[in-house]
């Protein structure tokens, strides 16, 4: 299966503000203080968070971090993002699309987050993802992964399998495993 088109993803956003309820579903809520608090660190200087939708995780995110490069393949989930994380000055969102637009910075990053995406990606920009995840790392860097286990009906794979590979591709060691019926937080160290 293909990865998931953008297109879709700006249907769901036409119809709903927040397609997912992540401003108001215990799910969710409960999923992300989960997914921060199997962080190692209490605080990260540079943080990159791509496909972060209409900001949610990254506004409990901003926090814990000097500076957040935030993105979304969206126009409007970009714009919404802006809205809510407008009080974090150390807080940038900007339009990239993945795989292509993951930021570029080469070991710039003590934390990179991918929530609730990669199992949307087929396995070749998956794999570009993770690869390009890992170069953005800094030497001790962290990468965050938290996704709903089981799969979606528009998604390429279910949330342990793009965990699985994102293990197998990335090298990393995992630091940190959270699973649960509903879904799978890791924490995967640059050493």
């Amino acid at each position: 299966m293909s990865s998931t088109p953008l297109e879709r993803f700006g249907e769901l956003h036409e119809r709903w503000f927040d397609p997912w309820d992540t401003a108001r579903s215990w799910y969710e809520r409960r999923k992300r203080a989960v997914a921060l608090a199997c962080l190692p660190r209490p605080a990260y200087p540079a943080v990159v968070e791509p496909a972060c939708g209409i900001g949610a995780f990254t506004a409990e995110l901003a926090p814990r971090c000097a500076r957040l490069a935030a993105s979304d393949g969206l126009e409007v989930a970009v714009r919404r993002a802006r809205q809510r994380l407008a009080g974090w000055p150390h807080v940038s969102v900007c339009r990239r699309r993945l795989p292509d637009g993951f930021p570029p910075e080469r070991a710039s990053a003590d934390l990179v987050v991918l929530s609730e995406i990669l199992y949307y990606l087929d396995t070749g920009d998956l794999d570009a993802v993770v690869d390009a995840a890992v170069r953005a790392l800094r030497g001790g860097g962290e990468l965050l992964a938290v996704h709903w286990r089981p799969r979606a009906d528009d998604a390429a794979r279910d949330g342990d399998s793009a965990h699985r590979r994102l293990r197998e591709r990335s090298g990393l060691e995992v630091l940190v495993t959270h699973c649960e019926a509903e879904f799978r937080a890791e924490v995967l160290g640059l050493r």
